[in-house]
């Protein structure tokens, strides 16, 4: 009889081989790949590039400017002698998965512009936002957890971010607590399943994995979305992003905001990783809206883990 966590296992290789379409051995090596920490140097803390990068080498570490972004950098080497020194400590870098600058960057933050996010903590896409405006957008964020948004607050203090507004909403409830409120641009990186930080060689990462509890997290999904776009001004920008490969948490998210807003227009994405792929566009006997072929799925690789980004605007008033 095939235990619990071989059958989990099984049935996540087949779906990730299906979803990326490549066949079940390439599945498994792919998701069994060990992956390199990245950091991001945060400019509200340092102006001077070539100094911080001399003295991260003394330090022990070892590494290469990601080529899709200029203020990221991947370690090779010397992960804990970042993480125990006072770059760290002090804000002047941030230690992160490549993966998550691309929600980001995809929203393109801008000085003054209105700025919520609505599952924050711990803070790490909110400071880079921070950091690319200088501080100088209205950023809200927000997240259902006291103990994580103590946790964003700590990264905030440490990142010198200033933020408008800090609140503790259900998220599916957000615009209904802020009634009256918009926002140029919403980041949504919504609580998924993590298909994505997960190595298919460790029994412990399928711990929490099944079937039902992806249903249960698209259901969930689905409630964001809809509230992001009613919190969403008209010319805004919603950026949905999450770190699974599971379509019904990614591609069908979408599709279901689509099908519901007829002002909702996907937005190409300007970067595309090295590891990007095909986004799924049928599952399970579904069809997707074609203009989902414009976002970005990215699979498992040694860099960056795997991750969805879907940039949307909306057109006009309606809906």
């Amino acid at each position: 009889m095939i235990d619990k966590t071989t059958a989990k296992r099984q049935l996540l290789l087949e779906r990730t081989a299906l979803a990326l379409d490549i066949d079940e051995a390439m599945a498994e090596e792919v998701m069994g790949r060990e992956r390199k920490s990245s950091f991001r140097i945060n400019r509200l803390k340092c102006s001077d590039t070539e100094k911080l990068l001399a003295d991260l080498a003394l330090q022990g570490w070892n590494g290469s400017r990601c080529d899709w972004y200029e203020d990221g950098y991947d370690i090779k080497d010397g992960r804990q002698a970042l993480i125990s020194s006072s770059h760290v400590a002090n804000g002047e870098i941030f230690i992160q998965n490549q993966a998550s600058w691309l929600p980001v960057l995809a929203l393109d933050p801008q000085p003054d512009e209105r700025i919520l996010d609505m599952c924050a903590a711990p803070g790490g896409k909110a400071s880079h936002i921070a950091a690319l405006t200088n501080n100088k957008a209205e950023l809200w964020t927000n997240d259902s957890s006291r103990q994580r948004l103590f946790k964003l607050k700590s990264n905030f203090e440490r990142l010198g971010v200033q933020a408008s507004k800090i609140t503790m909403y259900s998220a599916e409830k957000l615009a209904q607590k802020l009634e009256g409120e918009t926002f140029d641009k919403i980041l949504l990186d919504a609580p998924c399943s993590g298909e994505g930080l997960i190595n298919i060689n460790k029994p412990k990462d399928l711990q929490y994995w099944s079937r039902p509890h992806i249903k249960r997290l698209q259901s969930l999904q689905k409630k964001l979305i809809m509230n992001a776009w009613s919190l969403l001004s008209p010319g805004g920008i919603l950026v949905y992003s999450t770190c699974t490969m599971a379509p019904e948490e990614n591609e069908a998210v979408v599709d279901y905001l689509l099908r519901r807003a007829e002002n909702a227009e996907v937005v190409e994405m300007k970067i595309t990783p090295e590891n990007a792929v095909a986004p799924v566009m049928q599952w399970n006997n579904k069809q997707y809206d074609t203009r989902i072929n414009s976002t970005l799925r990215l699979a498992p690789a040694s860099k960056i883990e795997a991750f969805y980004v879907a940039k949307l605007t909306k057109s006009d008033t309606h809906a």
